[in-house]
């Protein structure tokens, strides 16, 4: 069960709507998001340039790409224990590639989607709606919110238009097992294992399913969007949570156990105000987690 959203129109629709094919750059081409975004724009009549890690270091290399009118700029360091060790690394690479990227559509023309994600630190107030303090509190959160202020400024000051989208808790099919939910399914569907360990049990996340994150940022494109979206789905779960779904749907229930290990500024929860993205770019999340949950294990056990 591959969970594909499609809106309610049709994609050919969506095109005619805007006239033709859209030219668009996507960085990161090659990483969870970017390909997922590159299926479903390649599905929808796009004209797409991939670009990775393989076509030169987005930091500093020349993106050269022509007739683009659209970037997603997804590349960058995203796994947050290894900022703490790595800290120069992502500091250069989603720093400074941004301002590389920033730069190609200040020269091309091009509008603008960032990625960025949960940049808000200990919640005043739950839900966290865009308006909240931004918090830095490891060194990856750290160079996300200066590649946002990179990003406003470019806007600012050379008439770049750019929707940022804070991401909290992606999943889906694809995703690096050092994250927590493919971790989980791993663990779960190991029938060696007897329990399930993980560092913290404590921590709540807002979870979304990659199809959503994605029809949200093609809409930002369509929409032609300016400004700052949060993209979660209005809801927190445990881990606890999470472990009781994978049970529901067939799994041998195993006990969890936890290694007493929690991260540095450990945030306990998070749940995403998701009401602009709704106003203005008429984006609603569509797949639960059991969906969500279902079709990973299925993709798993496919692979398998």
């Amino acid at each position: 069960m591959i969970i594909r959203r499609r809106s309610r129109n049709s994609s050919a629709a969506r095109i005619g709507s805007l006239g033709k094919p859209r030219s668009i750059l996507v960085t990161g081409a090659s990483g969870f998001i970017g390909r997922h975004l590159v299926r479903e724009l390649d599905s929808r009549g796009h004209d797409v340039r991939a670009h990775s890690s393989a076509d030169g270091d987005i930091a500093g290399c020349a993106l050269d790409y022509e007739g683009v009118d659209h970037v997603f700029h997804l590349a960058g360091l995203s796994f947050v224990p290894d900022s703490w060790n790595r800290a120069r690394d992502y500091y250069r690479v989603n720093l400074l590639g941004t301002i590389n990227v920033l730069e190609f559509c200040r020269r091309s023309g091009a509008s603008l989607t960032m990625i960025s994600t949960y940049v808000y630190g200990q919640p005043e107030h739950l839900p966290i709606d865009e308006e909240h303090p931004v918090r830095a509190f490891n060194p990856y959160s750290h160079t996300k919110i200066l590649a946002e202020e990179a990003t406003r400024y470019y806007a600012q000051q050379f008439g770049i238009r750019a929707a940022i989208i804070r991401s909290f808790n992606s999943y889906g099919f694809g995703q690096s097992p050092q994250f927590l939910i493919p971790k989980l399914l791993a663990q779960a569907l190991d029938r060696s294992r007897h329990e399930i360990i993980v560092a913290d049990t404590r921590p709540r996340r807002d979870y979304l399913y990659i199809s959503d994150l994605v029809e949200m940022l093609i809409l930002s494109m369509e929409r032609r969007a300016s400004g700052t979206y949060n993209a979660g789905s209005g809801r927190s779960a445990s881990i606890a949570e999470i472990l009781s779904v994978l049970w529901s749907l067939g799994l041998e229930p195993k006990p969890l156990r936890s290694e007493n290990k929690p991260r540095t500024e450990e945030v306990l929860d998070v749940i995403a105000d998701i009401g602009k993205a709704k106003r203005e770019l008429g984006w609603m999340p569509c797949v639960g987690l059991r969906d969500g949950l279902a079709a990973m294990l299925e993709c798993m056990r496919g692979k398998s």
